[in-house]
């Protein structure tokens, strides 16, 4: 489903994938190392990151 999504409607996993990166990763718990390697200052925002650095991997990987 991520691969198919278009990158201006990655928004739409914000609540589900989002929320579990957040939850399972420590962000709303300080993992700082994470935020800092995302070079984000929220949760919100390290989430959108990872969730966007998969999508470009799995665009990356069509096109090989």
């Amino acid at each position: 489903m991520l691969r198919e999504t278009k990158r201006d409607d990655l928004i739409m996993f914000h609540h589900g994938a989002g929320a579990w990166i957040r939850n399972n990763f420590g962000l709303w718990q300080g993992n700082k190392e994470l935020m800092e390697s995302c070079d984000a200052l929220f949760a919100d925002s390290c989430s959108e990151m990872i969730i966007e650095r998969a999508w470009e991997i799995l665009q990356e990987a069509d096109k090989k």
